[in-house]
This record gives structure tokens, C-alpha cells and sequence, in this order.
């Protein structure tokens, strides 16, 4: 599986988490984008997280707190998660992390 196809992979929107204090705020607009888009299969978000040395135990800190928040959040509000997610590697600096509707994952050319 080929980084570039998901570096191009068209998305929502594209956050990046450089601290564990950017997480809330993500969230609420994946929640809210989800909310709207999902209904339709058409939610897709990229999210990107530190790399780069020194940075492992915060990056996996950052993604195992985004991934609990996300589903309480919607377990919160009452949605069904039904989300794909694919990690890559997105540039030197980046890892890359898309969360999107299934059928969007499956019906893209990324393989």
C-alpha cells in the first residue's frame, strides 16, 4: 500500500494534533462533520500527528486519546460508529491518520 495514494486522498478536512490540547476541539468538528456527512457515507477526516525522534510516546499518547474520546463522543450523542480508519506515513514530519465512512475507503483507488 502506497503513503502517496492516501497523502492525496481527498478529505473533509485535515487537522493536525501537534499537543495533546488540540484533541477537544478536533473532536467537536469530527463529531460535528461526522454527524452531517456520515448519514450519506460520505465522512471523511485526516488527522495528522507528530513524527520525528523524540516523539513516539507522544504521538501514540495523542492517537489512543483521540481514538477513546471519538467514541465516547459519539457514543455521547447517540451515533453509530461506522468508521474506517487507515495510518500511513504522510511526509517527514507527519504520520497520517484517515478516518472515513467505509464506503469511501472501499470505493477509492487506494490500494
Amino acid at each position: 500500500m502506497k503513503s502517496a495514494a492516501y497523502i492525496s486522498f481527498r478529505c473533509h478536512e485535515t487537522v493536525e494534533l501537534r499537543d495533546i490540547s488540540d484533541i477537544p476541539d478536533a473532536i467537536d468538528r469530527i463529531i460535528e462533520a461526522y454527524d452531517r456527512l456520515n448519514q450519506h457515507g460520505d465522512f471523511t477526516y485526516r488527522l495528522l500527528l507528530p513524527k520525528g525522534e523524540n516523539t513516539t510516546t507522544k504521538t501514540r499518547t495523542i492517537g489512543l486519546i483521540v481514538q477513546a474520546e471519538l467514541l465516547l463522543r459519539l457514543k455521547k450523542k447517540r451515533l453509530k460508529p461506522n468508521i474506517k480508519e487507515v495510518r500511513y506515513n504522510h511526509d517527514e514530519t507527519h504520520y497520517g491518520w484517515i478516518l472515513a465512512s467505509p464506503e469511501k475507503i472501499d470505493a477509492s483507488s487506494v490500494d
